[in-house]
Parts: C-alpha cells; structure tokens; sequence
C-alpha cells in the first residue's frame, strides 16, 4: 500500500496573500478628471511572508514547512508594458499586445476578467517570436524584512503593465513557489479597486488617479519529487527452478521522522542479471528500503537494510546539472538502494506478485500489480 498524502497528486497549497488589481475606472474618468499622460509612475510589488498556508487549520506542519521556506526566497519580478492610456483611460494595445480588447474594461469588470485578461497577456508574451522587452527587472528580498517584503519599479510611462513574478525555488529545491501574473494599471485608481477583495469591491473607494500604486503577489507552492533506484543483482542463477521474485518495502520520513511515504516494490529475475526499479518520492525526506523477501533457494550476499538516503528534487538536480542553486545542492544526486543475491544450493523454486493500492481521484482505491510470470516446477 502506497502512503503518499498529498504529494502524490501534486497538490498545490494556496499562500493566503494580497491580491491588489489596481485598475482603471474607464465610466469614471470625468469624476476623477483627465489623465496626466504624461506623468511618472511608480509600482510596488510586496508580499506578505508571515500569512499562513491553507492546513494550519489542519494542524499539517509538513505543509507549514514550506510556509517557513517562504520567508527566506528572492523572488525576480519582470513587468511589460502592455498597453498605452489617453486621457481619458482608453487602452491602445501595444508591441506584441496589439490584438488584444480592451474595449470592454470598466469600473465593472470582474477581478476574473482582469485575471483572464492577464493571462491572455502572458500567453502573447510567451509566445512572441520577439520577447518584447520588460520595463523593468526587481527582486522581492523576504530574508531579512519585516513582515512584508516589497521591491519598486519607478520612472515608468503610464499605461497597463503585466506583471509577471518568476517561480522560486526554496534553497534545497524542495518547494517551488509559483505566482499569478497580473495586469496593473498606472495610474491606478481606489474607485475600480474599492479597497475591498472579491468581485463585489469595485465602486466604493475614493475616486481619484494613483500614479505611485501598489500590488501584492499571489503565491502556491508546489511540493517537488525525487527519484529512487533500488537495484537486485543475482550473481548467479538455478534455471532448472525459473523465475525468482524479490521484495522490497520502501519508508520515506520527513525530517520530523513522520512517515510520508510507503510502498512495497519488487523484482522478478529469468536469469543472472542486475534489475533496478525507479521509484517518485516527495523530495526532501529520508528513506530507508529493507528487502524483505528474498526469493526461495537465494541467500543475502548483502546487506538487507538501505537508510538515511535522502531523495534530492528532480530540480535540484537539474540546477546542479547548470551550475546554479548554490552550496546547498552540491551533492544533489538521485540515491541508489543495491542489494545483491545468490543461489544457495536449494530446491525451492517460485516468484511473486506485487500488489499496490492507491487513492484514486475519488477517494476510492485504485489496484495494480506486477505482471505474473508463469513459475518452473519444483525439482525434485
């Protein structure tokens, strides 16, 4: 049986944060009087570092591990200039952002079509042949500030700028926090925004034009997986009993000792060969493989016990792979569990069946198992 929690489905844990779409009123330019076009705008990203993930309530402290990491990542954010506003808060797309509608903005436009809007934006970015150019490059820095950590952009055009924070990774590659881009206004106005959340916060704040506005990142983390080899090598082999089975239960715990992972593995071997069997395991924990099957008429020829592995992120590894990520991931390798047999003389022959069970999508349970191979009889 497979114990994955939540690592299996690759769950990803919403940051509670501040979620600021600081969007032009189009419907109430007359009141808040004209654009100054003309102007220099500024814009502050932050990000609260000390807001809880969603499990606290849960009383999960494996999740909240990744909540601690937060406080501790430099998070690189790029802007883009996307559109050009008159005065009158008219939006003219620009460069690689020209096809896009802005017609239909108003002090009535959802933070959703803002957000879809946003993500129509991103993919143009993406996909340009010619990256446009960021207006500017900032690193939000939360080691070391207070309980908010924030990063300016100044000496901007007005105008809608995407804004597009860069996924983290925390310094052992474990977590990978990812973030919503999203489209700002400069100059922004309190009217559009409300100084409310939701979709129901547009028209009750003060209406009048911002040129130094600020945002806050939304963030999710997503738990990274590593690799595990577990080999069986037969030095030799009895032909006359056929095929032999192997094995293995596979524990990973947390630094906490707190089990997240088990499942039961196997080898099945028609000659003297070397098998290996590659296992996903949430990275970050250690993992100790114990064979505890050895096949009839075969004997230990080491040990039975594997511990203390430790299973680096695929990142991580890749980072090392490019030079990057530091200290820290030097030794970011996939671990290796070998064990080796030999035949011992008897005359019992036979195999095994490996059977797994995991949670399905619906909560129920979800069965497979190794393909039998059809055993030799036993000599006589």
């Amino acid at each position: 049986m497979k114990i994955s929690k939540n690592f299996r489905k690759g769950c990803v844990l919403a940051l509670a944060g501040l979620l600021a779409i600081p969007c032009l009123s189009l419907m109430r330019t007359q009141a808040a009087g004209e654009i100054d076009v003309d102007a220099r705008c500024s814009l502050t990203v932050s990000v609260d570092k000390t807001v809880l993930m969603e499990g606290e309530a849960a009383g999960n402290e494996t999740l909240l591990q990744y909540k601690d990491d937060f406080a501790k990542v430099e998070i690189p954010v790029s802007i883009y200039r996307v559109a050009q506003v008159d005065a009158v808060g008219k939006y003219t797309g620009i460069d690689a952002f020209q096809g896009m509608d802005f017609t239909k903005l108003s002090s009535e436009t959802t933070a959703a079509d803002w957000m879809t809007l946003a993500e129509e934006a991103k993919g143009l970015l993406d996909g340009a042949q010619t990256k446009p150019e960021a207006a500017g490059t900032e690193h939000v820095k939360t080691a070391g500030s207070g309980s908010t950590a924030t990063a300016t952009f100044t000496d901007l055009d007005t105008g809608l700028y995407l804004v597009v924070p860069e996924a983290t990774f925390n310094e052992m590659y474990t977590a990978k926090y990812v973030f919503t881009p999203y489209l700002t206004a400069l100059p922004g106005n309190p009217y559009a925004t409300g100084g409310g959340t939701g979709d129901d916060a547009y028209g009750t704040g003060e209406d009048r034009w911002e040129y130094d506005t600020t945002i806050g990142l939304k963030a999710a983390v997503e738990p990274q997986v590593g690799k595990l080899i577990v080999t069986k090598t037969l030095s030799n082999f009895n032909e006359t009993l056929g095929c032999v089975s192997f094995v293995f239960e596979i524990i990973g715990r947390d630094t906490d000792g707190t089990v997240v992972y088990q499942n039961i593995i196997s080898t099945t071997h028609d000659t003297a060969d070397t098998q290996s069997v590659t296992e996903d395991i949430p990275a970050g924990c250690y993992v100790t493989v114990t064979e505890v099957y050895d096949g009839p008429s075969y004997t230990y020829d080491s040990p039975t016990i594997v511990s203390d592995l430790y299973i680096w992120s695929d990142a991580a590894i890749e980072a090392k792979e490019k030079g990057e990520g530091g200290a820290a991931i030097e030794n970011a390798a996939i671990p290796v569990a070998p064990f080796v047999n030999r035949y011992d003389e008897g005359n019992r022959g036979g195999y095994g069946v490996t059977n797994q069970f995991e949670r399905d999508e619906d909560g129920g349970w979800k069965w497979t198992t190794s393909i039998p191979v059809t055993p030799a009889p036993e000599a006589e």
